[in-house]
């Protein structure tokens, strides 16, 4: 998880942006997509079973179906409708199928049915011949008992194929996992285009950025559109660059003034310490009252100097 999240951050910003939409779509899609096979599924299955318990099975034809199981060289009996195979079901567990029906698995539910404990059951088994069928039992008795058959001692399974929900929902499935594939990279194409489009802004405050950290011009300024979040950062490094810009220009005048106002003191002090060197090179001393009025002035120059000094480092502090 950490190493993917490293994997993530390494990525540029429109390429997550355009990857978690993309993800995010993703998400939405398969989320639909499952609650749509499932609810069709859903719906699919009850109309099976639905289709199952409205089958009505006339006496004459349970008649010619136990004919047909007790005395198989005199009838055959075809499926209800083509596509319903009708199974007889008895206490000891024995079958008997409509013709070229292959014979479904008996369940304990289904001879519980035709021993009369339970009056039907709908499940799903397999026949013979490995086929997956939807199974409604039922005991026949309760049901307009066929002449010459014995109430209670059988019971009769309706089947239709699985393969009727089975083959519907594969399709769905993968018509479901295309139209998912091709919205995905939709939603990764549009993603990446909306990064691109949203964080052009921020390209070009990085530009502007990177030119200001180059050529120290800061005179550069952003133009601002709108009232979101880039405009306010648009501003921001705008009010930043005209405090710095204002800065540098104080700065310099600092400059100048402090030099201004050390030249004067410098001078002075100079031509006093000029005089003094020449006086001890040549040999011709200074009077004394003009000796001492020349030091007290190298003394007030000091001292004015010492005082500014100690003024530049007061604005120079914090």
């Amino acid at each position: 998880m950490t190493g993917t999240l490293r994997r993530l951050r390494a990525l540029p910003l429109r390429s997550r942006l355009a990857l978690l939409v993309a993800t995010a779509v993703a998400v939405a899609v398969a989320a639909v997509a499952a609650a749509c096979w499932f609810a069709t599924k859903a719906q699919l299955e009850s109309q099976l079973d639905s289709s199952l318990r409205n089958v009505t099975v006339s006496n004459d034809y349970m008649q010619k179906l136990f004919i047909a199981c007790t005395h198989p060289d005199r009838a055959t009996v075809p499926p209800i409708g083509g596509t319903y195979t009708v199974q007889l079901v008895t206490v000891s567990g024995s079958t008997c199928t409509s013709a070229e029906a292959s014979p479904i698995d008996v369940t304990a539910a289904d001879i519980a049915v035709a021993a009369g404990v339970r009056d039907d059951v709908l499940h799903t088994a397999s026949t013979k011949s490995g086929e997956r069928m939807r199974v409604y039992t039922y005991a026949y008795e309760t049901r307009n008992p066929a002449p010459g058959l014995a109430p209670g001692s059988f019971a009769v399974s309706i089947a239709r194929p699985m393969s009727e929900i089975t083959d519907p929902l594969s399709t769905l499935a993968w018509m479901l996992l295309a139209v998912s594939g091709i919205g995905v990279i939709g939603a990764g194409a549009a993603g990446l285009w909306v990064a691109r489009t949203g964080l052009r802004p921020v390209d070009e405050l990085t530009e502007t950025v990177e030119h200001v950290a180059r050529t120290e011009d800061l005179t550069v300024r952003i133009p601002v559109e709108g009232e979101d979040e880039i405009a306010r950062l648009s501003r921001s490094f705008n009010s930043m660059t005209a405090s710095l810009a204002s800065s540098r220009d104080r700065q310099a005048q600092l400059i100048a003034d402090a030099g201004h106002e050390l030249r004067t003191p410098l001078t002075s002090l100079r031509t006093n310490v000029e005089l003094l060197a020449r006086s001890e090179d040549t040999g011709r001393p200074i009077p004394p009252d003009d000796r001492k009025a020349l030091m007290k002035s190298v003394k007030a120059q000091m001292t004015e100097l010492a005082s500014l000094i100690g003024d530049l480092q007061e604005l120079a502090r914090p």
